[in-house]
């Protein structure tokens, strides 16, 4: 979902619970995939994967709804979704992002 007056995206993703920490599947990023030791680090690694990929993107994809995503793994593996501030990223991307917001990756 964009909401177009904002620049926010919102992203289904599927984290994976790991033996140690999280991996995180973003279906409608082209088979991406990260991962974290803590899950809200997963989430952070997500959301940013997903930003620095689709800011100089000309068309976005499409979210998945999280209703038609389908978890197969494991037990513990989870679907939810990430909000992106695309606005951030071109910023952040484009060299204006403060040295805070550079702080966030």
């Amino acid at each position: 979902m964009v909401k177009e007056s904002t620049n926010e995206l919102i992203y289904p993703i599927i984290l994976h619970h790991e033996e140690i920490g999280y991996s995180v599947e973003i279906p409608d990023i082209n088979g991406a995939w990260t991962e974290g030791i803590t899950k809200q680090q997963a989430l952070d690694k997500a959301r940013n994967l997903i930003g620095t990929t689709l800011v100089d993107q000309p068309r976005l994809p499409t979210p998945t709804p999280l209703d038609n995503i389908i978890v197969l793994s494991k037990s513990g593996d989870t679907k939810t979704t990430v909000t992106i501030d695309l606005a951030f990223y071109q910023q952040l991307m484009s060299g204006k992002g403060s040295q805070e917001n550079n702080n966030a990756f």
